[in-house]
């Protein structure tokens, strides 16, 4: 089978990105406020914002390195999962009445509230840094793929994927970025369902045998295993014995539990679906769906990978099927399939999805860093009679700058490392240690802006350290961030005095405090 699209499955992509652009613009028409344009004025229903969540958390990366991992080594990853739900709740119980009663725009203003200025700009800066180069990484991920499938050059694929999807997000707002989150979610399904369709045609719908196949190691002959293990077995899925440098069920748990409550509680663009919510029954509601929503989700992300196993472990040396020989990286197994394997319209369909994935999660980005840009940063230097149409103004300004920003940057992306790998090494160090300083600020009265502070340092030097100079395995990166910065931050607030104990204690019950410093973006808010 030849790779290349047809007119027919050009068609089917253009269409799906006209509907995306016609959904996105036509909110641009009611957008009268900075309230409105960052939270939807905070009446977004919780089913749309739980959908919101997984499709803006599910990325490229995601999408096509699920598969890889399974393809290059077995299920264990898949078992993170199951950690999901159990992170929704801890932040339902934990962070949400802190952020529900407060009425923040961005879950960095807390930290305001509860330390200083200092504090609160530290946190916001290391989230700007964390994923702007997140969704550099899943952007450039994308446009590899779409590169490859269209016969084009990587800027190209950044330029068309990432500019279509600034546009639709600097007019329409938190708005058009909830309801084509909805639509590209389906999309996104849609295009795991085809890999999986594509592949049970092939075996003539025997699911036994693809999962008989999946379970054994790939032959020795695989032109992609060279300098890498061949696994025994790419359904395993548990392994208990515990190591640091090696994956296993501990470490895949301790990562998934953590990094997700992270993402759930101090990442805003995660954060920032669920305060459209509006109330803090709408808001669990939103958060909570949207956790168990991972689960058929990741199951049909990891089921690609058992599906390409079987399919390439089979078909290799078939009379007919000499293109498998020519998948020479097991990383890029989707986007391979994608060009030589699917039949007819299904490739498009998973062009679409990946598409859908690229978007959604981009356009949850920019949405977010231009909250944390425009609240934590820029409203200091604003003018304080400036008018909401104004604010609106300066609001899109500031996103479509970041478009810009990140699109460059994607294009600069390469390297040898897997997606994982990339991510793992770009946000642990800052990650983390942003969680250290939440969890500092909920937990601990005791705890004080010059500890959390330091912590947070220390906590980004030692994710550096584990990362460049020692064989730990990525997934406990997070984990270790995390930890030392929760721990040395406590520890160091004991070298100060513990100030505004009355106001922590305030917080700390889930109360807003009076006189806070924090404000609102707004003109009518402001001190």
């Amino acid at each position: 089978m030849q790779a290349g699209f047809s007119s027919p499955q050009y068609a089917i992509l253009i269409l799906y990105v006209l509907v995306s652009l016609i959904v996105g613009l036509w909110f641009a028409r009611s957008q009268k406020s900075v309230e409105g344009y960052y939270l939807a004025e905070r009446s977004a229903p919780w089913w749309a914002v739980a959908i919101s969540i997984i499709s803006s958390d599910t990325t490229a990366i995601s999408y096509l390195g699920c598969a890889a991992i399974v393809f290059e080594s077995d299920l264990q990853l898949s078992v993170a999962t199951l950690a999901f739900p159990f992170a929704g709740l801890f932040v339902s119980l934990l962070f949400v009445p802190f952020l529900a009663r407060q009425k923040v725009f961005t879950v960095y203003e807390y930290l305001e509230r509860r330390f200083n200025v200092q504090v609160r700009t530290v946190a916001s800066a290391l989230f700007v840094l964390t994923r702007g180069s997140h969704i550099a990484v899943a952007l450039y991920a994308a446009a590899l793929v779409f590169a490859q499938v269209m016969g084009v050059r990587i800027w190209i694929g950044v330029l068309i994927l990432g500019g279509l999807t600034t546009l639709y997000t600097v007019f329409g707002g938190m708005k058009a970025v909830l309801w084509t989150d909805v639509i590209q979610f389906f999309v996104l399904i849609g295009g795991l369902i085809a890999v999986l369709v594509g592949v049970s045609m092939a075996f003539h719908w025997d699911l036994a045998s693809i999962w008989q196949i999946a379970s054994n190691p790939l032959p020795s002959t695989a032109p992609w295993l060279p300098g890498k293990t061949n696994a025994p077995s790419h359904t395993r899925a548990f392994e208990f014995g515990f190591s640091l440098t090696e994956m296993n069920f501990w470490a895949v748990i301790a990562w998934a539990f953590i990094s997700m409550v992270g993402s759930y509680g101090s990442d805003q663009v995660l954060v920032q679906r669920y305060l459209a919510a509006g109330s803090r029954k709408e808001m669990v509601a939103s958060l909570i769906g949207g956790s168990l929503l991972n689960l058929p989700t990741n199951a049909l992300m990891f089921g690609t990978g058992v599906f390409l196993t079987a399919y390439y472990s089979h078909f290799l040396n078939i009379p007919g099927y000499e293109w498998v020989g020519g998948l020479t990286d097991s990383n890029r197994v989707m986007s391979h399939f994608i060009s030589h394997g699917l039949p007819g319209t299904l490739g498009a369909i998973v062009i679409a999805g990946l598409f859908a994935g690229t978007m959604s999660s981009f356009s949850a980005g920019l949405n977010s860093l231009s909250t944390a840009t425009y609240v934590d940063f820029f409203t200091r230097f604003r003018k304080k009679d400036a008018s909401e149409k104004t604010g609106v103004f300066h609001a899109k300004v500031i996103t479509c700058v970041w478009g810009v920003l990140v699109m460059l940057s994607a294009t600069l992306m390469g390297g040898n490392d897997t997606i994982f790998a990339i991510v793992a090494k770009v946000m642990s160090p800052f990650a983390g240690p942003l969680l250290g300083m939440f969890l500092l600020g909920m937990l601990s009265k005791r705890a004080n802006s010059f500890g959390v502070t330091a912590g947070a340092i220390v906590g980004a030097a030692a994710t550096v350290y584990v990362t460049y100079f020692t064989p730990i395995h990525w997934m406990w990166y997070f984990v270790v961030g995390c930890i030392t910065g929760l721990v040395s931050g406590y520890l160091l607030s004991f070298l100060q005095p513990s100030h505004n104990s009355e106001e922590a204690g305030a917080l700390l019950a889930a109360l807003p405090p009076t006189g806070s410093r924090a404000t609102a973006p707004t003109s009518e808010r402001r001190d």
